[in-house]
């Protein structure tokens, strides 16, 4: 038996069965089980990997921090300018140990400088970090 649907200017015929096909469900039921599945599975993912950016950014925030605050302005810096930005590439392990892995400056002396005292810290840390971009501006006040 076919049905006659009007829709929008078109006329569409579909057969009408008196039972609904038990293997038709069976497909939709099993097609919507895994999607649901898929789509929590990917919201865990994210927020796992949310939360764990979060932790470590506030490791880096926190290391920053003690960092600028151990370091001093070296003596042969007598004026203000973008010479004195350092940039290094930085590591620190779980016992607070720092691996300096690659110091940019425009300044050969406060590189040296810089690796010197990163080197000799040892930071109060719990949780090592991955490699992350630290950025120090001496200035003369």
């Amino acid at each position: 038996m076919y049905c006659i649907i009007p829709y929008n200017g078109y006329i569409f015929a579909s057969s009408i069965s008196s039972k609904p096909q038990k293997h038709t469900i069976m497909k939709t039921s099993k097609y919507l089980t895994t999607i649901t599945l898929s789509i929590l599975l990917i919201i865990g993912c994210i927020q796992a990997k949310a939360a764990n950016g979060s932790l470590n950014n506030t490791a880096k925030e926190n290391i920053s921090a003690q960092i600028s605050r151990s370091i001093v302005c070296p003596a042969f810096i007598t004026e203000n300018s973008d010479a004195n930005d350092v940039k290094a590439l930085i590591q620190v392990t779980e016992q607070g140990v720092i691996n300096v892995l690659e110091v940019n400056t425009a300044n050969p002396l406060l590189k040296q400088y810089v690796i010197a005292e990163l080197q000799k810290m040892k930071i109060n840390n719990n949780q090592a970090t991955e490699k992350f971009l630290l950025v120090i501006k001496f200035r003369v006040v």
